[in-house]
């Protein structure tokens, strides 16, 4: 019995040295508690800046797509003022070469006609001088 007494007394002893004390519990949920807390805010931060990037991705696509949409559209309008300009250079050529052949050949254009060509030909160089070839 005795001996079982000496065994139990060192086992208690060795149990309560063992054990953490009642603030040190208290200061370590304390310290828990307080980066439980910090990881949230922490979390909400990040959370918030993905929302923001996210946006501000959807944005950029967005200008992106409208940009390539006004470029198909001014490639398109230059395409068509190009084959205007053939169309108008053929016209003037032809008015030109009518002219050469005097005023005995048929078809002869006036003066006037000769004058809206060169006018038109001249808008539509205008306009193509803006936009590269």
């Amino acid at each position: 019995m005795k001996r079982s007494f000496i065994v139990g007394s060192l086992l208690v002893s060795g149990l309560l040295t063992g054990c953490a004390s009642d603030s040190d519990l208290q200061v370590l949920q304390a310290d828990t508690s307080a980066l439980a807390r910090q990881n949230s805010t922490y979390n909400q931060t990040v959370a918030a800046r993905v929302q923001e990037l996210s946006d501000r991705v959807t944005q950029f696509e967005q200008s992106q797509a409208e940009t390539r949409r006004e470029v198909a559209r001014a490639a398109a309008t230059a395409d068509e003022l190009r084959v205007q300009l053939q169309r108008l250079q053929g016209a003037v050529q032809e008015t030109q070469h009518l002219e050469q052949r005097g005023p005995t050949g048929e078809g002869v254009a006036s003066a006037a006609e000769v004058a809206n060509f060169a006018t038109r030909l001249g808008e539509m160089e205008r306009r193509l001088s803006v936009l590269p070839p």
